[in-house]
């Protein structure tokens, strides 16, 4: 599959200063670029009233949003779970 970042994704990402998070997020890339299925992807879980949205919890306070269209991933944003759902679903 084809893989896509947003702006917003890259803007969420440059705040988070954790090593660690930023480590998982780049494993997660990788894999994503790799696989043929979006079901392949570790810890992924469809929102619920929201087709080909989905969400990838990587660590326990984060939550990464995509948007696949059976083609292409789109990575949208990152964050902490607090604040995620409302950013991510506006």
């Amino acid at each position: 599959m084809k893989t896509k970042i947003s702006k917003r994704f890259i803007k969420d990402v440059q705040k988070i200063s954790d090593q660690r998070t930023l480590i998982k997020i780049r494993r997660i890339l990788e894999e994503a670029a790799s696989i043929e299925k979006i079901t392949e992807l570790p810890h992924l879980e469809e929102m619920i009233g929201y087709p080909n949205y989905y969400r990838i919890k990587f660590d326990h306070n984060y939550r990464i949003g995509i948007y696949c269209d059976g083609e292409t991933v789109e990575f949208l944003r990152v964050g902490t779970r607090g604040d995620f759902y409302k950013k991510f679903l506006k």
